[in-house]
């Protein structure tokens, strides 16, 4: 039978292999939200085309037995960025806006990821959804990243608006920021410059790109909806938006894979693709042969 293999553990494992290298390769960990088990077209889906992210699979590793630490967001966040399991360093549910349904708060002492590499040389970034905690003390800076450009938050209730309940959470490092277009694209875009900037140094780079795609309300582009929804008629309205999600997010994914070529620093990066849980019932994601949603511990939702 396969071996459960929690993701935090194999990860930093891979990552402290890395750093112990004479030539340090560059890390980049993508992360995306509520991608259901059987969402690509490389895990079997019929109705949507992901040829950038399945070209990943094709080109490298493919785990098929390869396990988030929670069926949830934060504590799977957590577990990644320390190796460690989440009710170990306060984080065993959801990091939440409001304190009656906060489920967690960031250990002070516990090690994040950029605090181990940043010793080894490497310039640390995070990119997107942050989801570990709104207290100053818990920001992305202050928590080890050298360099923080994204969303505090949890989900976003617009990908426009960049809001969650009517507040404010883009940020670069600790400074506001308001940013217009779709939080995919903004996203790709800074982890596109980012690339760009590391790559006129001589120091490897950690870059932890965290995209709230395809997270509900999960709002692709309305004429990607509409292009989708006449190329596959027969699905669902709900369907539609989030395959059409989940192509725009692909389109991302490939035009940060090709910034990494045009800086030839592609050979020497180490490259991460995971979902923090499994798809959402509520999206219609589909987890292809495996039981269970989000939210559940069935190996749909981990």
């Amino acid at each position: 039978s396969a071996r459960l293999i929690p993701t935090a553990f194999v990860l930093c494992s891979l990552l402290a292999f890395a750093t112990a290298l004479a030539a340090k390769p560059n890390i980049l960990v993508i992360l995306v939200d509520d991608l259901g088990y059987g969402d690509l077209s490389s895990y079997g889906a019929k109705d949507l085309e992901s040829p950038h992210i399945d070209k990943l699979m094709e080109s490298g590793m493919r785990f098929d037995s390869f396990y988030a630490n929670c069926p949830v967001c934060s504590p799977t966040r957590a577990a990644l960025l320390c190796g460690r399991y989440q009710e170990l360093v306060g984080v065993p549910g959801v990091v939440r806006t409001h304190a009656e349904n906060n489920w967690g708060y960031l250990k002070q002492d516990a090690v994040l990821l950029p605090q181990v590499l940043k010793p080894a040389g490497y310039h640390t970034a995070i990119i997107g959804k942050w989801h570990l905690g709104l207290e100053e003390e818990n920001q992305p800076t202050r928590r080890g990243f050298d360099f923080f450009h994204g969303f505090l938050g949890d989900m976003m209730d617009d990908y426009y608006k960049h809001r969650r309940h009517g507040n404010h959470y883009m940020r670069k490092n600790e400074e506001p920021v308001t940013p217009k277009g779709h939080a995919t694209d903004i996203f790709t875009q800074w982890a596109v410059d980012y690339i760009g900037e590391q790559a006129k140094t001589e120091r490897p780079f950690f870059l932890y790109l965290a995209y709230n795609a395809v997270h509900s309300p999960a709002p692709a582009p309305q004429g990607d909806i509409e292009r989708y929804k006449k190329k596959f008629p027969e699905i669902s309205e709900k369907r539609a938006i989030l395959m059409a999600m989940l192509e725009h997010l692909d389109l991302g994914v490939g035009s940060v894979v090709n910034k990494l070529k045009a800086e030839k620093v592609w050979d020497n990066t180490l490259l991460f693709f995971l979902t923090d849980n499994g798809g959402s019932k509520a999206m219609e994601a589909d987890n292809g042969i495996l039981n269970g949603f989000k939210g559940s511990l069935y190996e749909g939702g981990i």
